[in-house]
Order: C-alpha cells, then structure tokens, then sequence
C-alpha cells in the first residue's frame, strides 16, 4: 500500500492507529520519546502548492486550503545517506516556512537540505486544530530486514465549518529546493435528518477492505441532523464505501467517482420510508421522514411544524370526492425534498367538479422550502378546479415559498396561480426561487407565478441569477406572467440580472 492510500485509510481510524503507535518501545519520530536507534536533525524547508499559491489562510474564492500558523507538515523517506527518516515540521507564518525535527535511522552529518535533495521524500499537510500524530519505528534486522513504517491519523471533521476544505490531504512526492503540494484526496460533507435530537450517534464509514475502522460519535443538532466531513481517495468510487449511522446503513450514490480538491454535499436520511399505499387514517410526517409510493385511500397528508421530509417517487393524485383538501398541507414552517418523480393535486369537493385548496399548501406566516435532485408536477385536478400549484387555495391564504432546487411544473385551477395565490380573497406571503428548472401556469386570469383573479395580494417576487430557467405562463386573462392577475393589486417583482427567465 503506497503512503497515501495510508494516509487516507488512517483518516477514518485514528483510534486503532494510536493504539498501535503508542505500543512500540522503538518509536523514535515522536520529539518526546527519542531513543538512541533516531538521530534529530533540525530542518527547515520551503512548501509552495502545484498551482501557484503560497502562504495565506483558506481562500473562499478558489475553495483550497493554503497555509495558517499551526499547520504541520510529515515529511518521510526511505533509502537515505541516513538510512529511514520521517518528522513532523510546523508552519510559521512570519517566515513562510516549515520548520521542526526529522529523526533518522542511522547517524548522519550532513545538511538536512543535501540530506532532502539526496532521496526523493513524501511530504503531507496536516491543518491546524485537527488531531494527528506520527511515527517512526525501526525494527531489528532479520529475514525481511530493517523496515520503516509511517501513519497519519486525523479525526471526522465533526461540523461543515466554512473551512472544511481543511480536511483535504495536500501531498507531495518529491522535493527539489522544496515541497510543491497539492490535493490528494476529495471531501465528501454529510447532512444526515431523522435522527433523535441532541444526541451522539455513532458514524462509520468505510471502504469495502477495512473491517477495522473506528465509528466516530457525532453529536445532532436540535432537529435531529448530523453534520460531518470526510475524506476519500482521488478518483475512488462510492460502490467500494459504505456508511451506517448509529448502526443505519446510508445508501450512497451508485458508480459515482470523486476527484481530489473537489466537494461533495451529501443529504441523506437515517429515517425509513414511509408507503403511502400502506396508510389508512391521515397522517403527519415528523422531521427527517421520507415518503414514497401513491396513496391509494382518502387519507390527509401534513407535514409537521419544522420538519424536513422527502418526497421520493410520491403520487398523490387519488383523493376523490368529498375529501376537498389540499395533496400535501404544511402545518408550519417546512422543507421538501425532491428525490425521484413525485406528482401531487388536492381532493375535490362532493359535487366531483370543485377543488378549493392547491395540491401544496403552506399555512399563512410560515414558509415552504423545496429543494433537491428530483421532479415535482403539482396541479388541481376538478373540472373547475380554484387552487394553485402550490401555495394558496379560493379566499385561502397562504405563507412564502422557496424554491432552491429541484424541477417542478405548478399548474394553477381556476382563476390560480400555478405559483402564489387562489382567487376570491386569496393571498400568498413571498416567492423567491433560488434555483432549479421552473414551469408555472396561471388558471384563467391568473399569473404563472404571483396571484390569481381578484386576489388580495403577493409578497415580493423574486427570482435569482442562480435558477436553472424559469418558464411562466399566464392564464387568459391575465395581465402578467409573473406579478398579479387580473383585478388583483400590483406585486413587487425583483428578477436578478442574467437570470434565465421566460414569460409567455
């Protein structure tokens, strides 16, 4: 196994490895336990990255980690003049170098810099504030003779700090006048909901050879969510890792490889599916819930106040008569995540031809986040249906509307929004569309995305820069695509400059 394969193997073992360091009367890299097999030679050296850059603190506008004060710095190497060496040197920022104590195996009265230049040493960064250690054993000469063998330990970055990059593994193989660095491994950030609040739980991830890493106790946040970092290989696969939470195994993305210097957030839930097929009383779904399969009964879906659900492979479009009430109602302030194909629309009333609620509706003063890789069709389904896509429903208010990610098409009902207010009295809080792939149509009289016919009012309307495109279609009728419809007052609308926007 080469050294930074290794190191990345260490990364998520810390426990074992310590153990193991610790137990060898012959460890002579660590300054504190020096024996008369190592021999301390005093080094500095110049450390620059392949890509140009020097000393300075994690630069948010390239997302690398450069160098700060406290960072470290193991240097190693096989088949010196001095035989075996390994050290670990530390960062000073006023004069921009790496100074410390490499330990060798045999006596040697040279320069460190001819002693660097003479071989061809491994060098790897160790950020400031996370757990490492090092060492150098020399055992006694038989069949194999003398070996060396090396170890970096570094523990889960327990939290997705702004700086995570700092958990990245900057290597080099090769030294000339100094180290040049770069990434050499990637760093995946885990957003894990469904968990018990406030609570350690143990994380373990693995690739599918090591039956001996260490879980790492990770404590969640107040709804139940843990956050950490991890490191994998450049270039490994998730198929050849695994992760369980406090015993859950995680599913990871298939035959999907990873880069090093590259990020990957990951939102998963420890929580099981819900089938909606099984359900026969109405039901309301907590925090880190996910939901899947098509209600197959008159059964009324909420989300509780707070909660993070996801929608995955939902159809919600068998209500039938008499149960007019909205697909999927929010009790308060909510996110839905998008995974697969989901499609929702509200019941409808006794007649068989009326629909008063949208297909998601959002109680007034809270907000509605959406959000994730999958689709979203929602739509009234009546012959004379008055609900919008999403948001309100006739002379029903409704509270504000995110939409980060996802592909959603929001059809309206009669006189509708396909995003925003019902008609009659209806009126909706505020629309801001962050990102994604968004068609929303306006019923008769009504804007694609803001109020319906003779609404009471919108909130602000904003659409970012950042959308993937945004397509609103108006109902005949109305005045606007995007602002208010007919007979209803004016609606601010902020649309950023370069968003890709298109209104029919």
């Amino acid at each position: 196994m080469n050294i930074f394969k290794t190191l990345a193997l260490a990364m998520l073992m810390p426990t074992m490895l310590l153990t193991t360091a610790c137990s060898s009367e012959d460890d002579v890299a660590n300054t504190s336990n020096i024996t008369s097999k190592g021999y301390a030679l005093p080094v500095t050296v110049n450390v620059t990255r392949q890509d140009g850059a020097t000393r300075a603190t994690y630069n948010e506008s390239t997302r690398k980690l450069e160098f700060s004060t406290g960072d470290k710095l193991f240097v190693r190497a096989m088949g010196s003049p001095a035989g075996k060496f390994a050290g670990t040197l530390e960062y000073d920022s006023e004069t921009g170098k790496f100074s410390g104590t490499i330990m060798t195996q045999n006596e040697y009265s040279g320069t460190a810099e001819a002693l660097l230049a003479a071989t061809s040493p491994s060098a790897a960064l160790l950020p400031a504030g996370y757990n490492s250690y090092s060492y150098l054993t020399i055992e006694d000469e038989g069949t194999y003779g003398a070996y060396l063998d090396t170890h970096i330990g570094k523990a889960f970055a327990l939290t997705k700090a702004a700086a995570v990059e700092q958990f990245s593994l900057e290597s080099a193989s090769s030294y000339s006048s100094g180290f040049a660095l770069s990434p050499q491994n990637a760093i995946v950030s885990f957003t894990i909901s469904g968990l018990a609040a406030n609570t350690a739980v143990a994380v373990l991830f693995k690739d599918n050879y090591d039956f001996s890493a260490t879980p790492v106790n990770v404590t969640t946040d107040a709804t139940g969510v843990a956050t950490f970092a991890v490191g994998m290989y450049d270039y490994a696969n998730f198929d050849n890792y695994s992760l369980t939470v406090d015993g859950n195994a995680i599913a990871l993305p298939a035959d999907k490889l990873v880069e090093a210097g590259k990020i990957y957030n990951m939102s998963r839930s420890a929580a099981p599916a819900t089938d909606l097929s099984t359900l026969s009383d109405d039901y309301v779904a907590q925090n880190g819930e996910i939901l899947t399969g098509t209600l197959g009964s008159h059964v009324k879906i909420s989300i509780a106040d707070g909660a993070t659900v996801t929608l995955k492979d939902v159809n919600i479009t068998n209500l039938g008569d008499n149960f007019d009430w909205p697909g999927i109602t929010c009790l308060g302030d909510a996110t839905l995540v998008l995974e697969g194909t989901n499609e929702v629309c509200p019941g409808i009333d006794d007649t068989g031809e009326f629909s008063n609620y949208p297909a998601i509706y959002i109680a007034p003063g809270y907000t509605l986040t959406i959000q994730g890789a999958g689709t979203l069709t929602a739509y009234s389904n009546a012959y004379e249906p008055y609900g919008a896509g999403i948001g309100g429903g006739y002379d029903i208010p409704c509270g504000h509307i995110v939409i980060n990610s996802g592909n959603i098409k929001a059809q309206g009902g009669y006189y509708a929004a396909g995003i925003g207010s019902g008609g009659y009295g209806g009126y909706c809080g505020d629309i801001t569309i962050n990102g994604g792939t968004i068609m929303a149509t306006g019923g008769d009289c009504a804007a694609g995305i803001g109020s319906g016919r003779e609404s009471k009012s919108c909130g602000t309307i904003t659409i970012k820069s950042t959308v993937t495109s945004v397509t609103a279609t108006k109902g005949d009728g109305s005045p606007n695509s995007i602002g208010a419809g007919q007979d209803s007052p004016a609606i601010t609308v902020n649309i950023e400059a370069g968003a890709n926007v298109t209104q029919n």
